[in-house]
């Protein structure tokens, strides 16, 4: 009996031993799991070292499957099959792909900035449009079109800003005012200090100098001489410098 008793003590104790370092495991692998150390596999449900994860054509740096598990679904995507089907998936979009396309559909003006990186996702999304089913092919070139008609008009803008840019000079050079349509409403400045950004004016509106930024005039009119304050001259040339850096501190008010 004794013998007996000992043995199931010692049983006990071993799985007691057992049960401890299983919990320790669990506890180590959530630790672990909340630091980062790790992580689950959504294909092969494993805990695996971060590092398996690894994949540096991503953004993040880092796959949703591990390294294992997507090398077994590149092979069974990518390998051709006897029953003819299509050898990878080069005429299929990724998600990738598809969101790119839903977010130029949703507002396709906002791609014509013109600038280098809405010009990238432009010309991606026309070399991969041969993938496009036949309605997103229908839905693309609606969209295509209003893109289109949106960079013709900025494009149209940008040149009317450099006319306005001479208009501007020409007033500064002869002392004439000018009607300028600010943010919706016209008013009449006599300028006194320009550059390619701002021109400091003043402002019969507001009966006081004030600096405007010139891309966001909408409309320009030559108006009649001005006797030039030369007071104002000093003025003027003070603001130019500090409008790029002005950050609201109460000295005097930017119309922009």
């Amino acid at each position: 009996n004794n013998k007996s008793v000992v043995e199931a003590e010692s049983e006990n104790s071993k799985k007691k031993i057992y049960n401890d370092e299983i919990i320790n495991n669990i506890h180590h692998t959530i630790h672990d799991l909340r630091a980062g150390v790790v992580k689950v596999c959504p294909q092969c449900g494993e805990i695996k070292p971060i590092s398996s994860f690894k994949d540096d054509s991503l953004i993040t740096g880092l796959g949703r499957f591990c390294l294992k598990c997507k090398r077994t679904l590149s092979a069974r995507e990518y390998v051709s099959t006897i029953y003819g089907r299509r050898e990878g998936l080069e005429n299929e979009l990724s998600r990738s792909d598809v969101n790119k396309l839903s977010s130029f559909l949703e507002y396709p003006e906002r791609y014509a900035t013109g600038t280098s990186r809405a010009k990238e996702k432009t010309e991606y999304l026309e070399s991969i449009k041969h993938k496009f089913n036949e309605e997103q092919r229908a839905t693309y070139k609606t969209a295509r079109e209003r893109f289109e008609v949106a960079a013709e008009t900025r494009k149209e803008i940008t040149i009317k800003k450099a006319d306005y840019n001479v208009v501007l000079k020409e007033a500064l050079n002869s002392s004439r005012s000018v009607r300028i349509r600010y943010k919706g409403s016209w008013r009449t400045i006599d300028p006194y200090s320009l550059n390619k950004t701002y021109v400091v004016a003043y402002c019969h509106f507001a009966q006081d100098i004030r600096t405007f930024r010139i891309d966001r005039i909408q409309g320009v009119e030559l108006a009649d001489h001005f006797s030039a304050d030369k007071s104002l001259h000093t003025t003027a040339q003070s603001r130019l410098i500090e409008a790029p850096s002005y950050k609201g501190d109460g000295r005097y008010h930017l119309r922009y």
